[in-house]
């Protein structure tokens, strides 16, 4: 199993599509919000074009199953091929539950709390743009960070699941930043 782990596009269809291109070969992508809108606090870089990447997303062969995230509204609903379902989402495959929430509105405890109930062996979130890896207890706590608007180390990321592994990839060169077992 293979799965594409993605969020915070804001708008840029450049680095939506060379996300895709690292993510060649995944069952899915899992995409924990904010698509088309460069939200209120982002600057707009060069790039920015959202009428482009609701075009590069009609393109995409791989299926994505996208959370609601704080920048992402109905009116984006009306454009997209794709529905930003709700905040949450759950996936399983191979005995493996993913939650995806972008992660705005909640803090560790209740990650924590929703991932013991639910079983939850890998939780996606995304909103802070930084990369994270966390184990705790039986779940892997991933955010990608952004493909676009990295904050941190100023890495544009995307992450790969792959056999309880976890690659974090530089979505400008391809590079792996980091992997953790």
């Amino acid at each position: 199993m293979k799965i594409g782990i993605i969020s915070d596009i804001h708008g840029y269809p450049k680095s939506f599509t060379n996300a895709l291109k690292y993510l060649n070969g995944c069952e899915m992508i899992l995409c924990a919000g904010d698509i088309l809108y460069h939200g209120p606090r982002n600057p707009i870089f060069e790039g920015y074009n959202p009428q482009e990447l609701i075009s590069e997303f009609s393109k995409n062969k791989i299926p994505i199953l996208i959370a609601k995230g704080n920048c992402d509204a109905e009116v984006d609903l009306m454009v997209l091929n794709l529905p930003i379902i709700s905040e949450y989402i759950v996936y399983e495959k191979d005995n493996v539950r993913f939650i995806v929430n972008h992660g705005h509105n909640l803090d560790e405890n209740k990650f924590r709390n929703i991932a013991e109930i639910y079983n939850v062996n890998v939780f996606i979130t995304g909103h802070t743009h930084v990369r994270k890896y966390e184990k705790f207890s039986n779940t892997i706590f991933v955010n990608p960070g952004s493909i676009s608007i990295p904050r941190g180390d100023m890495i544009p990321s995307i992450a790969v699941y792959e056999d309880g592994i976890v690659t974090f990839i530089n979505n400008e060169t391809g590079e792996i930043i980091d992997r953790n077992e």
